[in-house]
């Protein structure tokens, strides 16, 4: 635990430059097709309405931060260790007739 807290403390400076960079990275696509979008990036994950008549193209990212450590106890049982991960995504909001007219993302 005293770990993830240091590793967290060590990364929230980084993460703040990290933030804007990848708000002005996307802000760039708008106005876009989403051909142009695709041809760069590659194809989306998933795909989903946007609810009017559009689509929303979501790109996820697996992030991983090494793993916490299984615990062994005294009787012989274990614990096996588990990863630090989480799931980043980055979201392209298409109208009907295929351009980029917004985005949003959640985790670094």
């Amino acid at each position: 635990m005293k770990r993830q807290i240091l590793l967290m403390l060590l990364i929230i400076p980084f993460l703040s430059g990290c933030s804007a960079s990848i708000t002005r990275t996307m802000d760039l696509w708008v106005g876009h097709h989403k051909s142009e979008l695709i041809l760069s990036w590659g194809p989306p994950t998933r795909v989903t309405s946007d609810g009017k008549g559009g689509e929303i193209l979501i790109y996820e990212y697996e992030r991983y931060f090494g793993q916490n450590p299984g615990q062994v106890y005294r009787d012989g049982s274990y614990t096996a260790p588990t990863p630090i991960r989480y799931t980043a995504y980055r979201m392209f909001y298409v109208d009907k007739a295929g351009y980029i007219y917004n985005r949003s993302w959640q985790g670094i």
